[in-house]
């Protein structure tokens, strides 16, 4: 880790935080901001999480994804059990710099807990394709991903999962 400690700017005004170079992040009343993460070489969305001001400063000062887990209430070093660590190619933060956006490359080419490459492996139909999946109002998900990365019990195996109901 760096030896300079990663230090964020108090938000004085709209021109700092919209048009200057201060890094003043916006974390809401949980402390939390939104992250949304990337492929960073097909652009691919892969997950949305969390960070805390710990986790921004870890992933800052290391250059690996770390994030807030909601659910277990801890520090979270993406990958840190399953090896499929996200290395970061570049991080934005939005224009009000409530929310960051992660471009990484993905040792291992997954990321998602139950084994698929992303997060986001179902899809809900809309319009007329919701009126033909539809049952008696119950939408019905499509599955756009049916093959996993991984197994996520052999990953795992009896350890708690990570996004807890």
């Amino acid at each position: 880790m760096s030896e300079t400690p990663v230090r964020f700017q108090e938000r004085l005004s709209i021109e700092q935080v919209e048009e200057g170079l201060d890094l003043a992040p916006k974390f809401d009343d949980r402390g939390l901001i939104t992250v949304v993460t990337t492929d960073a070489a097909s652009g691919e969305l892969l997950m949305q999480g969390y960070m805390n001001a710990d986790a921004l400063r870890r992933t800052i000062e290391t250059g690996e994804a770390h994030y807030w887990s909601r659910s277990r209430q801890v520090l979270w070093h993406k990958g840190a059990t399953s090896g499929f660590v996200q290395r970061v190619r570049e991080l934005l933060v939005d224009d009000d710099q409530d929310c960051i956006w992660l471009r990484v490359d993905v040792d291992g080419g997954a990321s998602c807990h139950v084994g698929y490459r992303s997060c986001f492996y179902r899809r809900v139909p809309t319009g007329r394709e919701f009126e033909r999946k539809t049952s008696a109002g119950r939408i019905d998900l499509v599955f756009t991903d049916t093959e996993k990365v991984f197994d996520p019990e052999d990953v795992y195996g009896d350890a708690p999962n990570p996004t807890q109901l």
